[in-house]
């Protein structure tokens, strides 16, 4: 079975770019932000936990 092949470059481009676009803006609240921060972070665990898994 093939698995499906996740691009954590591009998840990392939107995350980032997404944060960078809303951290001006007035009316968002700090919980969207907030939200996307800690999605950023998910992401860059599952990324090192992905990579120790090919290296074993």
């Amino acid at each position: 079975m093939n698995q499906p092949i996740i691009d954590f470059n591009k998840i990392s481009q939107a995350l980032t770019d997404t944060i960078e676009a809303i951290k001006d803006e007035k009316d968002l609240s700090l919980t969207a932000l907030e939200q996307l921060k800690n999605a950023q972070h998910d992401l860059q665990q599952a990324i090192s936990f992905s990579f120790s898994s090919i290296q074993k």
